[in-house]
């Protein structure tokens, strides 16, 4: 698939970066993150809708994963971290206008889908204080890269569009920031709390019976996560 391609580049380009030097010093982290996608979406567009506007539209549940990311130190208070993890699955439910058909209605609240995000963030960190100090706050800004490579449609949904449907999403680029704080124990083991968010936009096709309904969205995803760092 391109857009697992794209996800693989990017992970790729970014380890040959952090491999720059022999004397590269590295962190790897693992630990726990949650997502709330907050996402917005506008009304399905397409034939035999009602409206305009249709009064039909989803919304992205949370998700939590496994979190994992490879850092570079460039200098004691900069580094660059490339934050991957597991890929999550969220449930995406029906948002339907309540002056709908009672039969359109009743879809409202029920799970249409299920949908994978890959998401691999390239970061560039600045950490404050010395290298030596047991607490540091940092600030990061980077790239994030989303694509959605696994897409079920429900019963729920295949009965809402009047037949089994195929669903796409289109991949998205943006900017992305976090803001952190991390504990030293040592000088090899760590602990870090962070939050993040990017930009990210997508248009969602659905497909039943060649008949294709589009819906535009945008996440504001608020990403925590709690992390073990371990340095060498």
């Amino acid at each position: 698939m391109p857009g697992l391609k794209l996800s693989h580049a990017l992970a790729g380009a970014a380890l040959l970066a952090l491999c720059g030097t022999a004397a590269a010093q590295f962190t790897v982290r693992g630990g726990l993150t949650h997502i709330a996608p907050h996402s917005t979406a506008t009304d399905a567009v397409g034939p035999m809708l009602p409206g305009p506007p249709s009064g039909i539209s989803i919304d992205v549940k949370n998700q939590s994963t496994a979190f994992l990311s490879l850092a570079y130190g460039l200098n004691p208070n900069m580094e660059l971290e490339l934050a991957l993890g597991y890929p999550p699955t969220h449930d995406v439910t029906a948002r339907i206008a309540s002056n709908l058909p009672p039969h359109i209605v009743a879809f409202n609240g029920q799970k249409v889908a299920e949908v994978r995000q890959i998401a691999p963030t390239l970061f560039f960190n600045y950490k404050f204080g010395e290298a030596s100090s047991q607490w540091r706050p940092f600030v990061g800004v980077g790239v994030n890269y989303t694509n959605f490579d696994k897409r079920k449609s429900t019963q729920a949904n295949n009965d809402l569009n009047g037949g089994p449907t195929d669903i796409r999403l289109s991949d998205s680029w943006g900017l992305a920031g976090q803001l952190g704080l991390s504990y030293r124990i040592d000088e090899r083991w760590s602990i870090t709390g962070a939050v993040a968010t990017a930009r990210v936009k997508s248009k969602l096709t659905t497909t039943t019976g060649g008949v294709q309904r589009n819906i535009d969205i945008r996440f504001h995803p608020v990403v925590f996560t709690v992390n073990v760092g371990y340095t060498f």
